[in-house]
Formats: structure tokens, sequence, C-alpha cells
């Protein structure tokens, strides 16, 4: 699993301490909901794509969120500067990238160590989902 800076894991824990922080195995698709879980669907994307770093010229995924999918993040962004937070696509798991600054728009940028190859198979599976949603 590849470490994105935008959008630190917990040590292992005994079973019965509740963890904050999502481990690079983490299940998207078990209940309950965690507070650092941010759970996509299709319809809460309107678009993802391929950019580049402005000051590293590193490939990133930018993402531009639909109204209740920025409503879901901005309730995962609470208290999570400076940590992991599992970014969950489709009960899949994406990453568990570091938020390091609040995001007060729509639009996110997802970045920290992918490659080219990496970032392009993660925008074409969101929007090929995203385009199985959206109606005629």
């Amino acid at each position: 699993m590849i470490l994105p800076a935008l959008l630190l894991i917990a040590g292992s824990e005994a079973p019965d301490v509740e963890v904050d922080e999502p481990s690079y195995e983490h299940d998207c698709s078990a209940q309950p909901k965690q507070d650092f879980e941010l759970r996509l669907v299709a319809s809460d994307i309107h678009y993802a794509g391929i950019g580049f770093g402005a000051y590293s010229n590193e490939p990133v995924l930018n993402i531009e969120f639909s109204e209740t999918g920025y409503d879901k993040f901005a309730a995962v962004q609470k208290g999570r500067i400076g940590k992991r937070f599992a970014l969950c696509f489709e009960d899949k798991l994406l990453s568990t990238p570091v938020l390091n600054e609040y995001i007060y728009g729509r639009t996110a940028q997802v970045s920290g160590g992918y490659t080219i190859e990496e970032i392009t198979e993660l925008q074409t599976r969101m929007n090929k989902d995203t385009e199985t949603t959206e109606e005629p």
C-alpha cells in the first residue's frame, strides 16, 4: 500500500482497545463505520483526474467530490490534521493518507509516492465507477 501525503499508522493494539487510526489492512466493508473512514461510492465523485504536484512534479490524483461526497469528507476531516484516515472507494481501501490541512472546497488532491501507473489505475477505476451511475 502506498502512503499518500495529502489526503501514520497505529501500532499493534490489544484487541479490546479502540484504534483511531486505520491500518494498511483496514476492512472498508466492515461495520460499524469508524470516525476515521471516508467511505465513498461512485455517486460521491464527480471526476477523478491525473495531475502532477506543483512543487514535487510527482503524479497526483485530483478528486472533485459531489455535494454528498464533500459532506462525507468534511465529517472525516474534523480533528484529523496530521492523522491518517482510511480512503475507501466502493468498499475497497485505496490508501491510508495523512490529512495535511483542512479542505474547504469540493476538490482534493492525493499525493505521495504514487507512480503514474498507480495514479492512472485509480483514476480509471474511479471514473469508470462514476460513469456507471450517471443518468443518460
